[in-house]
């Protein structure tokens, strides 16, 4: 993301149990990955941030956002999974498949279908006309896997974190994001159906629905760039 290393100091991590990060056996929840990245902050004396997060990454931004709100100046939670609830308020039906399509398919081809796969990620007319960007995020999809196991751990923190029960409770400038075609089904929702409800549930919200985007908000064209450009300007860390 040109505009963000230009404009701001950018931060990216690796969540403990992927890419360079440890990999211990325990702490994979997403209150404990805020508090890593709390840590992580402050120990590069950073004492004001823009918190920013994709899928899982939205929900461990939000989670950081309630725990230190004395941290995060803005929030913007991109594509994430409604968590334990579905977006009508009643619970997720969880229709986990994972382990079946590994068994069946192996490990690397598993990881990278959720990139490849032209259904979910993607419009059909992206994968044709950038190839090289599908398989650059395949690429680096795959680089920051360790195993099978750690895998079934971020999955159950993605899908134990209440993305729409804890809404509430996220008292900073929040942007969120979406892909307006996002329709990744993940067992009584999808991320546009969350986002929706997000702009319901966060107090003071602004909701960016980009158009003709699915899943792979940040870079199906430069619409959430836009949108997020426009809000970090507006929300600037004084």
């Amino acid at each position: 993301m040109p505009f963000l290393c230009k404009h701001y100091r950018t931060i990216i991590f690796d969540c403990r149990g992927t890419g360079y990060s440890s990999k211990p056996d325990h702490g994979y929840n997403i209150e404990q990955f805020a508090k890593d990245c709390a840590g992580l902050l402050g120990y590069l004396k950073v004492s004001r941030c823009h918190a920013a997060g994709f899928a899982l990454g939205g929900q461990i931004a939000q989670a950081l956002a309630i725990q230190r709100p004395d941290l995060v100046a803005t929030l913007t939670i991109a594509a994430a999974g409604a968590g334990t609830k579905a977006t009508d308020g009643g619970p997720r039906v969880i229709r986990n498949t994972d382990e079946q399509e590994i068994r069946e398919h192996g490990f690397e081809r598993f990881i990278r279908g959720h990139v490849e796969n032209t259904h979910m990620a993607f419009n059909a007319t992206f994968y044709d006309a950038h190839p090289e960007v599908v398989k650059a995020l395949s690429d680096a999809l795959w680089r920051r896997q360790t195993s099978p196991e750690q895998h079934r751990y971020h999955y159950e923190a993605r899908r134990t974190w209440d993305t729409l029960g804890n809404a509430a409770k996220v008292k900073v400038s929040t942007l969120i994001l979406c892909g307006a075609q996002d329709d990744v089904n993940r067992g009584g929702s999808t991320p546009v159906g969350t986002a929706r409800k997000l702009g319901e549930l966060v107090p003071g919200s602004e909701l960016a629905l980009v158009p003709n985007v699915k899943h792979m908000t940040f870079w199906d064209g430069d619409g959430a760039l836009i949108a997020l450009q426009d809000f970090l300007q507006r929300h600037r860390i004084q």
